[in-house]
């Protein structure tokens, strides 16, 4: 009987226990305790980067699309006069698309979702202001160029040490190149036209590849 009472008892405890606890929570701004699992998500990113030297691998498909984009920019940079790049200029030529598409394109479609998302337009005086009115096919605008800002400083810094460290490794700039085909020919429209599914795997395999190659980079010595 004893034991039966000391059972209850104990039982009593670990509920009052985790009720406190989600109080806790709560009064900290917790309403769904059970999303802070999402945060195991993270792994994710690590696990997706064995894929990403798969999908990477020299003489594939990722290879020569990253091939046939550097050339492209090289022959709008020299206004059509030709389409080559050294193999040390491919990381350049990336970057080149990335700025383009992160600080100019988006850019100007997260402009355009607030003078079609609002009544009055956009204020220029205060262009922030009016951000939580958004909705719809306008917020999706503002919040994919907004992650594309968030994702450019990790590429620009793997791009700035492979271009210091190994600037002619075709592997890295196939992961590079991974990265920047995600994000601008995958991930952003996928966002813009709300398909849930290829936004998440761009983003997974966009992020894994930049994790990619700062792994290979820390292997390798400066000089």
């Amino acid at each position: 009987m004893a034991s039966g009472n000391n059972a209850d008892k104990a039982q009593a405890k670990a509920q009052e226990t985790k009720d406190t606890f989600l109080q806790k929570l709560r009064q900290d701004g917790v309403v769904r305790p059970q999303g802070l699992a999402m945060a195991g998500f993270g792994a994710v990113f690590l696990a997706a980067v064995p894929l990403t030297s798969w999908i990477a691998q020299p003489a594939g498909l990722v290879e020569k699309a990253v091939n046939g984009v550097c050339h492209s920019i090289a022959y709008i940079g020299s206004a059509g006069a030709s389409g080559k790049v050294s193999q040390t200029g491919k990381i350049a030529a990336l970057s080149t698309l990335y700025i383009a598409m992160t600080y100019a394109f988006s850019g100007a479609g997260s402009v355009a979702a607030c003078q079609s998302g609002l009544e009055d337009g956009r204020d220029n005086k205060y262009p922030r202001s009016q951000l939580h009115k958004l909705s719809g096919l306008p917020l999706r605008l503002y919040s994919a160029h907004s992650n594309l800002m968030e994702m450019f400083p990790g590429f620009a810094l793997s791009a700035a040490l492979a271009q210091v460290m190994a600037p002619g490794d075709q592997t890295l700039i196939n992961l590079l190149g991974l990265h920047v085909i995600s994000k601008i020919f995958v991930y952003y429209p996928a966002y813009v036209f709300n398909i849930a599914a290829p936004r998440s795997l761009a983003h997974i395999v966009a992020t894994a590849s930049v994790i990619n190659v700062a792994l290979r980079l820390a292997k390798r010595p400066l000089l």
